[in-house]
């Protein structure tokens, strides 16, 4: 009797256990901003075509957004408002534009029925931008050909976001070299630009590529004479216009 009382104890906690397990994997992940950041980000996992999850995030009436899910295969997401209104699509940037409520939003993320079936991870990326500031418009870059980074940083403030992203804590790292800084030049889709520490040109030095078509950034670091870092980190990924200037 008492080896059957703590058999059916045990599987009791286990049953407790599982479905603790089972809520915790498909809570909503909370997206939040570190401090002075505009670009937030989560991800979770995906186990199937019938499979989806579910991320959180606090806006402000008037925010400009963008929503962005990044995976490995085929994807569809949805943004829901506080009060059930939705919009979205395929994944990639699934909404960008100003929202009118207050409240939690919710990114609905799953496969898409569309494509290959996969399972792995989903990021949800997020760009919100204080009341009054708008979105990046790609169609706009190409007017800062042959102007300095600095007043396309001034002007957009969302570029800054991106790279705030984009570098972490390697950020600071790149405005230390662009003190001195060259205009841009357009190379195919890309806006391209260099900066160095002063009197450290050829030594400590960052390089930019934007391309016009997203505004999306790549950035190549240079250490000491040597280029260590880029952004992203796998080299395969940066644009053959930025790989030449790397070469120079």
């Amino acid at each position: 009797m008492k080896t059957r009382k703590i058999f059916f104890a045990a599987l009791t906690i286990y049953a407790v256990a599982t479905i603790a397990v089972a809520q915790t994997e498909k809570a909503p992940r909370r997206i939040v901003f570190a401090r002075g950041a505009t670009v937030g980000r989560a991800s979770a996992y995906i186990r199937g075509m019938r499979d989806h999850v579910e991320f959180v995030i606090r806006l402000s009436a008037g925010q400009n957004v963008r929503v962005e899910i990044d995976g490995g295969g085929s994807t569809r997401g949805v943004l829901i408002w506080p009060s059930g209104k939705q919009d979205g699509g395929p994944g990639g940037v699934i909404y960008e534009g100003e929202v009118d409520e207050t409240g939690d939003y919710k990114i609905s993320v799953g496969e898409s029925l569309m494509g290959e079936a996969w399972r792995g991870t989903v990021t949800a990326i997020v760009e919100a931008l204080p009341k009054g500031q708008a979105n990046l418009d790609p169609s706009s870059l190409e007017k800062y050909v042959g102007k300095y980074p600095s007043e396309l940083f001034r002007e957009v403030p969302a570029m800054k976001g991106r790279l705030r992203d984009l570098l972490g804590v390697n950020y600071k790292s790149f405005t230390d070299r662009m003190q001195v800084e060259v205009p841009f030049e357009k190379q195919g889709d890309f806006l391209i630009t260099r900066g160095c520490m002063a009197h450290s040109c050829t030594v400590e030095e960052a390089l930019l590529a934007i391309d016009t078509n997203d505004g999306k950034p790549y950035v190549a670091l240079r250490f000491n004479s040597k280029f260590t870092k880029t952004f992203p980190a796998d080299r395969s990924l940066l644009p053959d216009e930025l790989k030449r200037e790397m070469a120079k």
